[in-house]
């Protein structure tokens, strides 16, 4: 009798935590603005990342405003004030803005889930240096901290890619 309690317990517990589903599916692809602070100087912007594609356009400080990043996969555009250039990704000093946003999500669609906390799921991606720490909330990412850097960044007004 107790053998039959026992595998009738463990048979609802397994039915319990079957019923609790998987998280949502991470947007890999999703446009956003952010937010970062690095050094003495605030930065904010929008991004627009879809597939291997990432467009990062600075907002502030006004002394970047207008700058756009647009890492494809053969390399990177630098617009400003009606001139661009190109460039090696590589480049760009690794604990720069735009670089460390990059590095934070390169491999977003390898994102490990690690469970849910305060109504937000929670992510580590791996980078070119290490884990970076990611929640998200319905599948959009919410905030990244790059390892490399260490710079935090914080997403808001999530939404599907946009065409450009």
């Amino acid at each position: 009798m107790k053998k039959y309690v026992i595998v009738l317990l463990v048979s609802v517990l397994m039915l319990t935590l079957a019923a609790c589903g998987s998280p949502p599916e991470l947007k890999t692809d999703f446009s956003a603005l952010f937010s970062v602070h690095s050094g003495d100087a605030d930065y904010t912007g929008a991004l627009n990342k879809d597939g291997d594609h990432l467009t990062i356009t600075m907002k502030e400080p006004y002394t970047i405003a207008g700058m756009v990043f647009d890492y494809s996969d053969t390399g990177l555009s630098i617009k400003s004030k009606g001139h661009s250039t190109n460039a090696d990704p590589d480049y760009l000093p690794d604990s720069s803005v735009p670089a460390a946003l990059r590095n934070a999500l390169l491999t977003l669609s390898q994102a490990s889930y690690n469970g849910s906390q305060n109504g937000a799921d929670s992510y580590s991606v791996t980078t070119p240096y290490g884990e970076a720490a990611m929640t998200a909330s319905d599948g959009y990412p919410l905030e990244i901290t790059e390892p490399h850097s260490g710079l935090c960044f914080k997403f808001t007004a999530p939404s599907e890619p946009t065409e450009e």
